[in-house]
């Protein structure tokens, strides 16, 4: 037995049946942003007062890097599926609506992608300091 109009069974309209892969993707990366941000928030307000080459020194260390960039990947991750969401429930035609989470998805990779790699080049810099 369907629970469907016949209107909505010719144009089509229903569920598509492809949103719970991404509802649980963004479940799971909230929860693992959670405790990433409680870890990130805590060390930085202990290196609140430290100075640039304590700071580093703290970056460099392998744990907290791989934290960091975790923190990072998690953040941006988080943020396309979002974003995605968001972009498809309010941009009413398909190609527009194509053309503009593909953008966002390209632009938010370039500025993850981006952050990793300062914190890659930041955490490297402390065998010139130290």
């Amino acid at each position: 037995m369907r629970h469907q109009t016949a209107l909505g069974r010719v144009k089509g309209l229903g569920s598509a049946r492809s949103g719970s892969r991404q509802w649980v993707a963004q479940k799971v990366s909230a929860v693992v942003l959670a405790v990433l941000f409680l870890w990130f928030a805590f060390s930085f307000a202990t290196n609140l007062t430290a100075s640039y080459r304590d700071v580093v020194t703290w970056l460099a260390k392998p744990t907290t890097t791989v934290l960091v960039i975790s923190f990072i990947v998690t953040a941006f991750y988080h943020a396309i599926l979002g974003l995605q969401v968001f972009l498809e429930d309010y941009i009413g035609k398909a190609c527009v609506r194509l053309m503009v989470v593909n953008a966002m998805r390209v632009i938010m990779m370039i500025i993850g992608l981006s952050a990793v790699y300062a914190v890659v080049r930041i955490s490297s810099v402390a065998s010139v300091l130290g």
